[in-house]
């Protein structure tokens, strides 16, 4: 079928695009690790934060190769107390099929 072979391409082309992710910690933006695995048409993108940094993480951003932000967290809906233990968040995204009604 079509719909699933394209839900499958747009998902490839979703994970190309994202190419690596920031943490807002302690009022302070440093790099994080972004790998990401794909299962048909959902993408998982994981951020790994060391256990060597530690604070309150109040953003996840993710950005494509020219530095653009792709994704992140709204003002003031995440807020974790990180202690010094290796953290990973999963940012799962799925392709759906949106049918838009002609007028």
């Amino acid at each position: 079928m079509m719909m699933p072979f394209a839900l499958e391409e747009q998902a490839k082309r979703l994970q190309e695009l994202f190419s690596s992710a920031e943490i807002e910690i302690n009022g302070t933006i440093i790099p994080v690790s972004l790998t990401s695995a794909r299962e048909g048409s959902e993408v998982r993108f994981f951020i790994d934060v060391p256990a060597n940094v530690v604070g309150r993480i109040t953003k996840r951003i993710i950005k494509n190769a020219a530095g653009q932000v792709c994704w992140s967290d709204p003002p003031g809906k995440l807020n974790i107390d990180k202690p010094d233990t290796d953290l990973r968040f999963e940012i799962p995204i799925q392709a759906t099929w949106k049918e838009v009604a002609a007028t």
